[in-house]
């Protein structure tokens, strides 16, 4: 019958309503996956600052070593051995301004990789030694104990003697000073994109060392010549 309005079926008391849990299962099917891993980030970062926060975890102290133990990175195994300070070393191609003596630090290095490395340059041993008390100052100069050649490669397997040399300001370092040797870790790259081939950078402390420094003066080969000049006048 057209005009007439039929007023909806009001709910029968006894008809079943939709359960708690059923509701709960529509809602959480409901909430994109993507809000699971925000909120579980979420719950770990508050639980985390209740501990302490993330900057708290524990760093491994670095190794101080003793004179004479040896450090063995991916490069090279270095043994320092002592700390010179002298007026001049020609031979181990290092030159001094008016007012300045060089530190010298001896070391046996063995290249343990499967190459030759350098010892000079940002990815040989001279970008792996530095003395804490000059900074982040590299060796001004690198030289063989034995033979004095200047920037020796360093063959696999093969240990060499080596002087690393810095000049430095008179009355910087006396005899009986002690010093810190930090050796650094470098880590290998290898490039694919601007850069080709291998190369090693980004040096980190990785073991620090005391040493005393003995002034021997002019050098032996000065008081030589010195005494030598003595008995012929």
């Amino acid at each position: 019958m057209s005009g007439v309005t039929v007023p909806p079926e009001a709910p029968r008391p006894d008809a079943p309503r939709p359960s708690r849990t059923a509701w709960i299962a529509r809602t959480w099917d409901r909430i994109p996956t993507g809000w699971f891993a925000g909120m579980l980030t979420a719950v770990f970062l508050a639980v985390t600052a209740a501990f302490g926060g993330l900057a708290q975890a524990a760093v491994p102290p670095i190794p101080e070593l003793e004179p004479g133990d040896t450090h063995v990175n991916d490069q090279f195994a270095l043994t320092v051995e002592r700390a010179v300070l002298i007026d001049e070393l020609p031979e181990a191609g290092i030159t001094t301004e008016p007012g300045q003596r060089v530190l010298a630090i001896v070391l046996t290095a063995e290249n343990v990789w499967n190459r030759a490395l350098p010892s000079e340059g940002s990815s040989g041993l001279r970008a792996g030694v530095r003395i804490a008390e000059l900074g982040d100052e590299p060796a001004a100069a690198i030289a063989r104990f034995d033979d004095t050649t200047f920037s020796p490669y360093l063959q696999p397997r093969v240990p060499a003697e080596l002087v690393l040399t810095w000049a430095i300001d008179r009355g910087v370092l006396a005899d009986g000073d002690e010093i810190e040797v930090v050796l650094r870790d470098l880590t290998l790259r290898k490039g694919e994109l601007v850069v080709a081939g291998e190369y090693w950078e980004t040096p980190i402390t990785a073991a620090t060392m005391r040493l005393d420094v003995t002034d021997v003066g002019a050098g032996a080969d000065a008081e030589a010549e010195a005494d030598a000049e003595g008995q012929e006048g």
